[in-house]
């Protein structure tokens, strides 16, 4: 009963709140090769040949780019892409909604992406095909 408990705790999501995003977070991108490879593959010989070609390739560009955003006021969101050799930036709109999930896009309106804070992390959720929300491997850390 008490690992049930603590299990539950562990990914335990908490409100995101405006003055806890204040200044500059990096997006990182937590999976492997192996994590990759599933999400491309499927039942054909040749869709299991091109995940496993193209997951280490994935891998390595990723770890290139450098992606990091800064929330500002009035729901302004800088972002800044260092791919190589390159800088871009680009500037999004964020809002707070009352379920306390964080939403980035180009107008600030939801979508079905949204961030939660787990262990001072913001932490990407996507709404799959039954509008239940799934874990991405993406995730905010702040600088």
């Amino acid at each position: 009963m008490l690992a049930a408990i603590l299990a539950l705790n562990v990914h335990a999501q908490d409100r995101v709140k405006e003055r806890d995003l204040k200044g500059e977070w990096k997006m990182v991108f937590d999976f492997d090769e192996d994590d990759l490879a599933e999400e491309i593959e499927d039942e054909s010989i040749f869709g299991w040949m091109f995940s496993d070609a193209v997951s280490g390739f994935v891998v390595n560009i990723l770890e290139d780019i450098d992606i990091r955003m800064e929330f500002m006021d009035n729901g302004r969101l800088r972002m800044t892409v260092i791919a190589f050799g390159d800088k871009e930036v680009e500037y999004l709109k964020w809002s707070i909604n009352r379920d306390g999930e964080l939403i980035i896009s180009e107008s600030g309106k939801y979508d079905d992406d949204v961030w939660m804070m787990e262990e001072g992390k913001l932490v990407a959720y996507e709404k799959d095909s039954r509008g239940n929300f799934e874990r991405q491997q993406v995730y905010l850390l702040r600088q």
